[in-house]
């Protein structure tokens, strides 16, 4: 999942900037998470791999002790917009691969699917009945114990 969010950058909202831009004037300069306001503020966006340190540097900082360091990673407007953003892209992402897991299941006519979770990967779904297909091997040696070909043999004969 990682792989395909990888690269993806998102706009951060008005709110988040302005936050920023109050934390950086009530900050100092050797404050840790300055540099990465500053970014941020600038840029406007944020990355896939940005958001997630953000995120977790958000959750290993303790809020009440650290406040300066928690607002200027961009605290509580960051951390509501990051989960958002991130959990609406894995969650996009898990269903289309679970919808195509379920057209192939369904679609799958010789049994045979390709599991979108895994890349190299087929598996035969349980639900499906085997396919044994009748061949006609009369001339080789007769089948009587279905009578199939007697009968159409009969037809034939009739036509």
């Amino acid at each position: 999942m990682n792989s395909e969010l990888q690269g993806r950058e998102y706009d951060l909202p008005l709110n988040l900037i302005q936050h920023l831009n109050v934390q950086l004037g009530a900050s100092s300069d050797n404050t840790e998470g300055v540099n990465r306001a500053k970014n941020l503020i600038q840029s406007g966006k944020v990355n896939y791999g940005q958001l997630k340190r953000i995120l977790h540097d958000l959750k290993s900082v303790d809020k009440v002790k650290d406040s300066k360091t928690y607002n200027l990673y961009g605290g509580e407007p960051m951390e509501s917009f990051g989960w958002s953003v991130l959990g609406q892209d894995r969650d996009q992402i898990t269903n289309r691969k679970e919808g195509r897991k379920k057209a192939d299941e369904m679609g799958g006519i010789t049994g045979e699917r390709k599991n979108s979770f895994l890349k190299k990967h087929s598996k035969k779904p349980d639900f499906l009945p085997q396919l044994n297909m009748v061949k006609n091997n009369s001339f080789k040696t007769p089948i009587s114990s279905l009578g199939l070909f007697e009968q159409i043999e009969r037809i034939k004969n009739l036509m």
